[in-house]
């Protein structure tokens, strides 16, 4: 029986060893695309974007976007060369010592938060994201909070469509679609005589003057505040609070009324 199952592993060894990387490092916090390319990587070396892409067989955009997040996580580093960034799998020997820190890290606080009392009225949090995708950060909790909430509506200020189309088209035609499908709207609030917009009934533009613009995205919906800085990197603040989010609704409501209708 040993002898019949030893066989059976040496026929496809390549196989097993794959899925089992893949399953462990998905349970561990990585997108397919990321778990794609960092494989690529341990296989290729230090490589650019277009190996990357080839080798992996995803666009360069998805690409650019996965390496980014691991860059982040430390599971990649690259150097610069006639420049030209390449790129390369951080050892697993190391990222091993690091969840094993993580973990450690989690162990010692588990005793303070089982302490922390169990309070079943409201409760506000806040969360800060950096990095170039903080506007999908943003698109994927407003469609998940309003899924969930009525009216399903998000109220936005401080925007120049032009900006979000430069992140990422893409995000933002996705975004547009989310809407569309599951019936939510949105009110945004722009700059006098700006007239990029995106297209369809579920976004409803309103001029305000240039005095009273600031671009500084800030989405209102749920008990939610969402504010995106535009910097390098950038940062998004998430504020959970029903009182606060009441407050901006009130503001945001007051300036729609003395905002006009763009002209098209």
């Amino acid at each position: 029986m040993f002898t019949k199952a030893l066989n059976i592993y040496k026929v496809s060894p390549t196989r097993v060893a794959k899925e089992i990387d893949t399953r462990l490092l998905k349970e561990i916090g990585l997108t397919s695309n990321e778990v794609t390319i960092y494989l690529t990587l341990i296989k290729s070396g230090s490589v650019t974007v277009n190996v990357i892409a080839e080798k992996a067989g995803l666009h360069r955009q998805g690409v650019y976007d996965a390496l980014d997040r691991l860059l982040e996580k430390g599971f990649v580093g690259f150097l610069e060369q006639n420049s030209k960034k390449y790129f390369h799998a951080i050892s697993p020997e190391y990222i091993s010592e690091y969840l094993q820190h993580q973990v450690d890290r989690f162990k010692a606080l588990i005793p303070t938060l089982i302490a922390l009392p169990n309070s079943a009225g409201d409760q506000t949090t806040f969360e800060v994201f950096k990095g170039r995708n903080v506007h999908k950060i943003i698109y994927n909790d407003v469609f998940k909070t309003l899924q969930e909430k009525k009216p399903k509506e998000v109220l936005i200020s401080g925007v120049e469509e032009t900006r979000f189309r430069e992140a990422d088209p893409i995000a933002l035609e996705q975004h547009v679609k989310h809407l569309k499908r599951f019936k939510m709207t949105e009110r945004v609030l722009i700059m006098e005589g700006d007239t990029d917009f995106v297209e369809g009934d579920q976004t409803t533009y309103r001029w305000i003057p240039r005095e009273f613009f600031s671009p500084t995205p800030t989405f209102i919906y749920g008990d939610k505040i969402g504010i995106i800085i535009w910097s390098d990197p950038n940062y998004l603040a998430i504020i959970k609070n029903k009182e606060l989010a009441e407050s901006y609704k009130r503001q945001f409501n007051f300036l729609w009324k003395i905002a006009k209708k763009p002209h098209h």
